[in-house]
């Protein structure tokens, strides 16, 4: 990775308090267009809160975001997916009662560009959109290998096929940036394996810019380029994974005095 790469999203400054807690403090960071970049930390670090606060889930009290050099603190939470950034939760959010198939196609909906009157009477240009819809949601099917549940109901699947059809359904939205929060959390070794490999897929492939907030370090190591620590809601040090592990600051916040 190019130190001198042009940043596709930066934060200064990041600040956020829920009475009297600041869970953010001071916060300030770039995500590299092209790399995966990884936020670790203990528990109650803060990592999911910065997430909440790109994804304007919560308003900052202070400090400044830039995506692709458009000022996100006014930008509406329902508008984030059509500047280009999708994300995925620790606890799957997915449509149960729906198949594979069918909750990736809610992914794209970012891209309609047909009214509900065109699309009542299935005019052709609805069906040329339905049919490119469809084509990108096969891409990404056969990208994750979910050839097998594309047409299962997600309520009947496995924990970690459901984890990944989230990723699905983010990706097919066709972000610039995805956040994956706790990505591996509750998959068993084999399925984080697998995961890695995807991170590096969706990363070349599609060239994606991954943001990720994860615990298991040794996926963190596997497809990270760079690294951000965090503690009582502060940034320690920003690095690759092998100086953030070997960081003093980082190991007394794991381990303790």
């Amino acid at each position: 990775m190019d130190s001198d790469q042009a940043a596709l999203f930066e934060a200064r400054n990041l600040s956020l308090s829920f009475g009297g807690v600041r869970a953010v403090r001071d916060v300030s960071f770039e995500i590299r267009r092209g790399e995966v970049f990884s936020i670790i930390g203990p528990n109650g670090a803060g990592k999911t809160t910065v997430f909440n606060l790109i994804n304007r889930i919560y308003d900052a009290d202070e400090g400044t975001m830039r995506f692709n050099g458009t000022e996100m603190s006014r930008v509406p939470g329902h508008r984030v997916a059509e500047l280009g950034i999708t994300r995925t939760f620790q606890n799957t959010e997915l449509f149960d009662r729906a198949t594979v198939l069918d909750n990736l196609l809610i992914g794209r909906h970012v891209h309609r560009r047909t009214n509900i009157v065109a699309e009542f009477l299935f005019l052709p240009t609805v069906r040329r959109q339905e049919i490119a819809f469809r084509s990108y949601a096969e891409r990404i099917i056969d990208l994750l290998e979910l050839q097998g549940s594309r047409d299962q109901m997600v309520g009947a699947l496995p924990y970690g096929t459901r984890k990944i059809v989230e990723i699905a359904r983010a990706l097919c939205a066709e972000p610039e940036l995805l956040l994956l929060d706790e990505p591996s959390s509750g998959l068993n070794p084999e399925e984080t394996e697998d995961l890695s490999f995807w991170i590096e897929d969706i990363s070349a492939d599609l060239g994606v810019t991954i943001a990720m907030v994860e615990h298991d370090m040794n996926l963190v190591t596997a497809v990270s380029n760079r690294v951000m620590a965090m503690a009582d809601g502060a940034a320690i040090t920003t690095g690759t994974p092998a100086e953030v592990q070997d960081h003093p600051e980082v190991l007394r916040a794991y381990l303790g005095d």
